[in-house]
């Protein structure tokens, strides 16, 4: 089949070549009749259209985004320099076409099988810290070198610090950062799975008097998953339901935990089960968790249960910009200060 491709393209640009070869021979006769220059013209017009279009999908058969620009382009190089645009196209095929056999050597190589094995966060930025906020300065440099030192730099950074910055890097049109971002994605995404993995193997040696911990520990990693973002869609709610059941089963041996019963409120605001929330937000409140710290959360459910007067009498209860510097522009908005 690929031989009667490259058949086919070769007798259309003979073609071609033909016909360009045919008008020249009619314009350049001792005698030219009007009709003779019509055909001519006419001869140089289709071969300039077919050759443009072979030789198109034969030097640059994947820029489908420039397609049209580069066909026209070849066109007006025929078109108007009869035959020698034509042979100097044809000429420039094999350069082309050695240019491409050779395989580009990439300024970052990572194998898809071991992304995992990446650099240590001490050998990406030399013991130093790590300014969230330059470091985003860095990665909306034009500089792809730069963007992919931003990437790698995360690795000194805080999980909630670090993912809302390695996805957006998944946007990137550079393929070593993309691929970059995904490969410490999955490795914070892998090291959680095996650790919830290596919990749930301890939990069959354990007494059930010891394994209140555990269960506390295999929620807290499951809320992790969802809450960093590492899952998505439908793999997101699996695992906030396995969370909520790891944390009720936590709850079972010390319903009195406020921590315990903080992380159940968290889960069931995620699952959209939001008058239980509060019921629990309450109860953590109650016994120790202080009040200005779930002002956002009953803020948010307020919000999705469309009691909007109340989300603004609570945002006028935050403590800005101290309390929640994350929050500070919504409460402002809900305080009618902006």
């Amino acid at each position: 089949m690929r031989l009667f491709l490259i058949l086919c393209k070769v007798v259309l640009l003979s073609l071609a070549l033909g016909l360009e070869i045919y008008g020249l021979q009619l314009v350049l006769s001792e005698y030219i009749p009007e009709q003779s220059l019509i055909t001519a013209l006419l001869c140089h017009l289709i071969a300039s259209a077919v050759a443009a279009y072979i030789l198109l999908k034969i030097i640059v058969p994947d820029h489908n985004e420039a397609r049209v620009k580069i066909c026209i382009l070849f066109f007006l190089i025929i078109f108007y320099l009869p035959v020698l645009g034509l042979i100097g196209l044809i000429l420039a095929i094999p350069s082309v076409a050695g240019r491409s056999a050779k395989p580009e050597k990439p300024n970052f190589v990572m194998s898809v099988n071991k992304i995992r094995d990446l650099p240590s966060e001490s050998t990406v930025t030399g013991g130093q810290p790590v300014n969230l906020h330059s470091l985003y300065d860095l990665y909306r440099s034009r500089n792809s070198d730069r963007r992919l030192q931003a990437v790698y730099a995360t690795l000194k950074l805080k999980d909630r610090d670090a993912i809302p910055l390695l996805r957006t890097a998944l946007g990137d049109p550079v393929d070593d950062i993309r691929l970059l971002a995904y490969a410490l994605l999955d490795r914070k995404e892998y090291r959680l799975s095996k650790r919830i993995e290596k919990f749930k193997q301890e939990l069959e040696k354990k007494e059930n008097s010891r394994k209140k911990q555990l269960y506390r520990q295999i929620a807290n990693d499951y809320w992790e998953l969802a809450h960093l973002g590492l899952v998505q869609g439908e793999a997101k709610k699996h695992v906030l339901n396995m969370a909520y059941e790891y944390v009720e089963l936590g709850l079972g041996y010390s319903s009195q935990d406020s921590g315990l019963l903080l992380q159940y409120a968290q889960i069931l605001l995620r699952l959209g089960n939001y008058k239980q929330a509060f019921e629990q937000f309450k109860k953590a409140e109650v016994l120790g968790i202080e009040h200005i710290s779930l002002l956002a959360y009953y803020a948010e459910i307020a919000f999705c249960s469309r009691r909007y007067h109340e989300v603004k009498q609570l945002m006028t209860e935050i403590e800005l910009p101290s309390a929640y510097p994350l929050l500070t522009t919504t409460a402002r908005f809900w305080r009618k200060e902006i």
